[in-house]
């Protein structure tokens, strides 16, 4: 049995960095961030197993894109996820700034290995 599509909301929680995804007010995924010298790096995401595949990482990535887009902030890429993300939504790419962040090329590193 194929399980039905979750609401997912996000926040942001400043006090932990964290963004947080939530379904039935549950945290079920975290995407964390730091902010040094008036940069923002997303670091690292996390789902929980029995959440993956659908659609939390996603929605934690466009949250963060788009709080950080409103907020004129380039954010460096050192979450695989999150550079997927915006390989695949090539819509974000000015809100990240690949010059002077250590972008992920996950995809090279899945194609050279065979899948994830």
């Amino acid at each position: 049995m194929e399980r039905s599509p979750a609401t997912v909301e996000v926040r942001k929680d400043e006090t932990t960095r964290l963004y947080e995804a939530l379904i039935d007010g549950q945290v079920v995924g975290t995407l964390a961030y730091e902010t040094t010298g008036g940069r923002v790096s997303l670091t690292h995401s996390f789902v929980d197993q029995d959440q993956r595949h659908r659609g939390v990482a996603s929605a934690l990535a466009r949250y963060a894109l788009e709080d950080l887009s409103q907020s004129h902030t380039k954010a460096g890429i050192y979450c695989g996820f999150v550079a997927d993300y915006v390989e695949d939504h090539p819509e974000w790419k000015d809100a990240i700034d690949v010059h002077r962040s250590a972008f992920i090329a996950t995809r090279t590193a899945r194609d050279t290995n065979g899948g994830r």
